[in-house]
């Protein structure tokens, strides 16, 4: 499986082989048969690999890059190792004769290697003659001998010392004209440092024995070394070494890199045995993971102790197993008759990953599984992609260009659809994420068309607007049944069962370029969710192209409905009627009264009820008034109550307040959303008769008056505000100390338990605990009794009052989406999870408003 950026390399093969000239990006991607944008990607990462060449402005275009390069060879030259690899063309390439390098890292990084390939890529560069020697020396074979070692080095005349009878040339005057590679530089003595560098100063050196005629030659130098340099070497000579390349320990390499390596060593030893290895990813994620002594090295004696553990048991086999195999484990296969090729090996894995995953999928579906289910195993595969080698498969660029558009995409959809997308999510990214993942390997998914049949069935109206998704993001590469998948999973999942819940078919025909589709946005965002599809037709349109038009669309629908609206501008209702009729399978009904209002009363009234009591109120239309008649909160002093649980127990302490406290005080209870609405959109004057805000939550916002959370009072701090505040507006202290006895006894267990009028105390307080359990073990909380006691009472009036005023109502949702964090994100998410088992049972939906509640409760634990 070759990756999508060499198919596109391959493309610009084929139209440079077809003699085109001046190819330009739209003509690759239209050859190629993917979007413009990612085939920019994909081109801007070959040029990068020195694949390609780019020339011209608008419009850039494109030629193969024919000259090779020595460093491909050398493992993180277009990663981890890019710049230090720049760094040294540039100390090869330097007028008129380059300038000498130091190479630093731990033992067995590929220092030497990397100063071989140096001196090759100074050859095929025809920077040097092409019969230039690469000569080494270890400086720690003669770090006892400096007088030994400076013979080697620079050689020595007839004389100079015991056993010289004739001249000798030392390795410089070898290496003249090409490299001296001086390994572990920091045994070199200090004598020898300083003729090194007189060398490296003026071309010229002398040899051991002579002081007449100094020697002059052109060697470009290398050094290495596995220490600290500033506690071995002359600074004089440190000097003299302009650029140092810091080579990383294995520990320390990119764990594509060290795959790579991995897989490199697997591939020789392919070669010594001439046979193919297959490799569980299990053995390459266990040597990547492990400690490593002798760093690369140690590596390579691992992989061949390993090969021959195997090829000792099944030398008489085509094919060797290295190491045991684990169940459904993914197997890579490194063949010795290809070529090395780490991307078509690696490469495997991500198909292997996505077909594993549409698998699951599609197996569940079979079995109707929830949806949370599904979400999940989506999000778990990227999250387990995020810990693996397929997050350093991605190409990036592709997954950016691909999350820019499908935020174009999902702007569009949500202005028109109604349905409150967040388009910063991380769903967003992961999704992108996936659809780069897939456009990196095969787009043949041989489960997509059930899967994406099953879906129809399971999801009809949410299916048909992951669909509508996927078009206007017209990813051709991809299969519309294919980015349908996320699409729906990790975008449209939250907001499913309010789509799905819509029973009855909505059409919106006008007259014109924009008018229906404006009303339709209007409506469906003010519902809140996707209730009408809209149609503009042109002034001369006739009543059988509208019929057309609408059949198409019925076409598209994989449900039966209770019934079709059909809202139309102008026009004979009989004959639209007469139309439209035989092309439905339920009832019609046709109202010829197109307008904003009209549109968004009866996509209101679809939210409730079914077809028979909307035709009946479909001429009916409700005004409602607001009066008031002073300024400000309350004419009396007062108190503020407030809890997020909702009335019923902001009432029960104002009950509890008005048995205990004796002054005038009025008592006021408010909703918990209004009075943070309040908090925020009035001043100061507007609660100058206000005392005191009880609430069951911190608030942040202005303090126009103190505001006390009723849990605090169980503390000594928070009971000495309390008792402040109640002393100035006159209250007696035996009136204030029974009023804490009455709320300390209030807030317990027991007390949760006798609010629950409905629910049976006994059952609901186990799975409140079960369900604050989860969130302990999902976020690894231990939370305080007090904590557990205020999450107890939420979650237990928070099911009977959503049970028992049918607080699923779509319409009793946050109406206005908020930009989530990455971390508030995901505990939406997660809520919705932890709560799929309660809301079956119950009947019941949590959703935005309250899952937000349970987040400022819980936000200050998550870390």
């Amino acid at each position: 499986m070759v990756k999508a950026k060499y198919r596109v390399l391959d493309v610009l093969k084929q139209l440079v082989a077809d003699n085109e000239t001046n190819i330009s990006t739209e003509m690759v991607a239209t050859a190629a048969k993917i979007t413009r944008g990612v085939t920019s990607a994909y081109l801007s990462q070959l040029h990068k690999e020195g694949l390609v060449r780019k020339y011209g402005t608008k419009p850039v275009y494109w030629k193969l890059q024919r000259r090779t390069d020595i460093f491909d060879h050398f493992i993180g030259a277009g990663g981890s190792l890019r710049q230090a690899i720049i760094a040294a063309k540039s100390a090869i390439d330097y007028p008129p004769h380059g300038f000498p390098l130091m190479i630093t890292g731990p033992s067995g990084v590929g220092k030497s290697y990397l100063a071989s390939l140096i001196f090759k890529y100074a050859q095929s560069n025809l920077v040097i003659n092409q019969k230039a020697k690469f000569v080494t020396l270890n400086c720690a074979d003669y770090a006892n001998n400096a007088e030994l070692l400076s013979s080697v080095l620079f050689g020595y005349r007839k004389g100079a010392f015991t056993g010289a009878i004739q001249d000798t040339n030392g390795l410089v005057d070898q290496a003249d004209g090409g490299y001296l590679f001086l390994d572990e530089i920091h045994r070199l003595p200090i004598e020898s440092q300083e003729k090194l560098f007189t060398l490296l100063d003026t071309g010229t050196f002398y040899p051991l024995g002579e002081n007449q005629q100094a020697h002059h030659v052109q060697v470009r130098f290398i050094f290495a070394t596995t220490e600290d340099l500033d506690n071995y070497l002359l600074q004089t000579f440190r000097r003299r070494i302009p650029l140092t390349i810091q080579l990383a320990s294995f520990a320390e390499r990119p764990l594509l890199e060290k795959y790579q390596l991995i897989l490199h060593f697997f591939y020789q030893e392919s070669q010594a045995v001439q046979k193919n290895l297959l490799i569980p990813y299990q053995v390459l994620k266990k040597i990547a993971a492990g400690p490593v002594a002798g760093n690369i090295g140690s590596i390579h004696n691992q992989v061949k102790l390993m090969v021959a553990a195997a090829y000792r048991k099944q030398a008489t086999s085509n094919q060797i197993v290295v190491a045991a195999k684990q169940t459904n484990d993914l197997q890579l296969t490194v063949s010795y008759q290809k070529s090395e090729n780490f991307d078509q090996i690696l490469a495997t894995q991500t198909q292997a990953g996505i077909d594993q995953v549409f698998s699951q999928l599609l197996f569940n579906e079979r079995q109707e599984t929830p949806v949370a289910d599904q979400v999940l195993i989506l999000r778990g595969y990227l999250h387990d992609v995020e810990r693996s080698i397929q997050n350093f498969q991605l190409n990036m660029q592709v997954v950016t260009v691909m999350e820019a558009r499908l935020k174009v995409a999902l702007r569009q959809f949500k202005h028109r659809y109604g349905v409150p997308v967040n388009v910063n999510a991380s769903s967003v990214t992961a999704t992108a994420q996936l659809l780069a993942t897939m456009l990196s390997g095969t787009q043949v998914i041989k489960q997509a068309p059930e899967l994406q049949q099953l879906i129809n069935q399971h999801y009809p109206r949410t299916a048909y607007l992951a669909k509508q998704i996927a078009q206007t993001l017209s990813e051709q590469s991809l299969p519309i049944a294919v980015v349908e998948v996320p699409v729906l999973f990790l975008i449209l999942a939250p907001y499913l069962k309010q789509i799905e819940r819509i029973k009855m078919l909505a059409i919106l025909v006008s007259h014109g370029e924009t008018m229906a589709s404006s009303i339709q946005s209007v409506a469906n965002n003010l519902c809140g969710t996707y209730i009408f599809e809209s149609f503009n037709m042109p002034i001369d349109v006739s009543v059988k192209e509208i019929s057309q038009r609408i059949n198409n669309f019925v076409s598209e629908q994989t449900m039966t409905y209770q019934g079709t609206v059909l809202m139309f501008d102008m026009g004979s209702l009989s004959q639209m009627y007469k139309e439209i009729k035989p092309l439905l399978a339920s009832d019609l009904l046709v109202i010829n009264n197109l307008t904003t209002a009209t549109a968004l009363d009866i996509g209101l009234q679809m939210q409730h009820g079914d077809f028979k009591q909307l035709v009946q109120k479909a001429e009916s239309y409700r005004n409602a008034i607001q009066v008031q008649y002073y300024e400000g909160l309350s004419q009396k002093q007062n108190i503020i109550v407030s809890c997020m649980s909702g009335v019923g127990l902001s009432n029960e302490i104002k009950r509890i307040m008005k048995q205990t406290l004796q002054t005038d005080t009025d008592i006021i209870t408010m909703d918990y959303k209004d009075l943070k609405h309040t908090l925020t959109s009035h001043g100061h004057e507007y609660f100058k008769n206000t005392y005191l805000i009880l609430t069951t939550t911190d608030i942040v916002q202005a303090k126009v008056t103190p505001i006390v959370n009723i849990y605090d009072i169980m503390d000594a701090v928070g009971e000495q505000r309390l008792q402040a505040v109640l002393s100035r507006i006159g209250e007696q202290k035996r009136d204030i100390d029974a009023l804490m006895e009455k709320l300390l006894q209030f807030f317990t267990i027991e007390g949760i338990s006798s609010r629950l009028q409905f629910l049976n105390p006994r059952i609901v307080i186990k799975e409140v605990q079960g369900i604050t359990k989860k969130y302990e073990d999902y976020y690894h909380l231990s939370l305080s009794g007090k904590i557990k006691l205020n999450l107890y009472m939420h979650i237990s009036l928070m099911l009977e009052r959503m049970l028992v005023s049918n607080h699923n109502d779509s319409t009793q949702s946050l109406a206005t989406p908020q930009k989530r964090s990455t971390q508030k994100a995901e505990f939406y998410s997660i809520t919705k999870n932890i709560f799929h088992d309660v809301e079956i049972k119950y009947n019941i939906v949590v959703n935005d408003y309250e899952i937000s509640l349970m987040y400022e409760l819980l936000r200050d634990f998550l870390n």
